[in-house]
């Protein structure tokens, strides 16, 4: 399905039209893979992902390309990838040839603007030294000082009440899952440490990371759950991946829950099943309770060392089952 949405005066005094592509779509799919292919040169798993959204296949998350054309030809694109009122942006890319003519900007206010008309209430993304300055003027803003990840809160209650829950279950992750579990990383709240596997230290998104584990879970090597609230939250997000070492091969257990949410660990060891062989798990040493969850379950310290992250330094714990 695709619409025009508008047009849009360039500095050069050009006219570019602007459509909003939601995939799949039979006019603009292929002209939309071959137009982004060449921002992901080598960049295999983003090609994987971008032909699944192109033709439809992340099952309930909604993907959205705003294109610019001169000429009937793509010269510009951002796209969304959507679920509920959460939105990820990406896919910032122009031409060389019409780049610094105020095109992209003009497809993220045309975003922005389509977003609000359809309830959303906070878009997320990592954004590039390129980019980061239009993200910027147009109201987002890094989640840590110079964070290049930036959220713009269309809704400034919105965050609160997403993780306020009453009831919370654990289920498979679905591709649906992949904005809330950016919002999620990025909260500031809870230990420092929230993925080893990712090395994922403090307030960041899990964009590139959430493709890497559904990727590794189709090979088998990994299992990833979600904690869903009654009103489809995401509060909590699990991984065991199974990883090769030189000396002996274990599986890696990482989990984030949001600090509120804490008292339903249980409900993730519970729904993760998990399989023979050694089982690892490094912990922020300050996160007691995470440590005492899984003591519960079996595990024991073995090992704690210090790790130095952005002139931090902090405690982790490993610990095995």
């Amino acid at each position: 399905m695709w619409r025009k949405i508008g047009e849009i005066p360039l500095k050069t005094g050009e006219i570019m039209e602007v459509c909003m592509v939601r995939t799949p779509d039979h006019h603009y799919g292929r002209e939309i893979m071959s137009f982004l292919s060449m921002s992901f040169l080598n960049e295999e798993l983003w090609l994987w992902h971008l032909n699944l959204a192109v033709h439809g296949e992340l099952d309930e998350l909604e993907s959205r390309f705003y294109i610019g054309l001169l000429k009937n030809r793509i010269v510009s694109n951002v796209t969304t990838w959507k679920y509920g009122a959460i939105g990820i942006v990406g896919h910032l890319f122009t031409v060389e040839e019409h780049r610094r003519k105020g095109a992209c900007t003009g497809l993220m206010k045309a975003l922005m603007q389509d977003f609000r008309k359809h309830s959303g209430k906070i878009l997320i993304g990592g954004f590039k030294e390129t980019s980061y300055p239009i993200a910027k003027n147009l109201g987002f803003k890094s989640i840590i000082n110079h964070s290049e990840v930036m959220h713009c809160d269309l809704d400034p209650n919105f965050e609160s009440e997403y993780f306020r829950t009453k009831k919370v279950f654990c289920r498979d992750s679905v591709w649906k899952d992949w904005p809330g579990i950016g919002l999620l990383f990025g909260i500031r709240e809870g230990e420092y440490l929230r993925s080893m596997k990712h090395k994922i230290f403090g307030s960041f998104d899990y964009e590139e990371h959430f493709l890497e584990d559904i990727m590794e879970r189709l090979k088998g090597l990994c299992i990833s759950k979600v904690l869903s609230s009654e009103k489809g939250s995401v509060v909590g997000y699990a991984t065991l991946t199974y990883k090769h070492g030189l000396k002996d091969n274990f599986w890696l257990l990482d989990f984030f829950i949001h600090p509120e949410n804490m008292s339903y660990t249980d409900n993730i060891f519970d729904a993760m099943s998990f399989p023979t062989g050694k089982i690892r798990c490094y912990v922020d040493s300050e996160a007691e309770e995470k440590c005492d969850a899984l003591l519960k379950r079996g595990f024991k310290e073995k090992t704690r060392r210090q790790v130095k992250h952005c002139g931090k330094t902090f405690d982790i714990t490993l610990m095995d089952l």
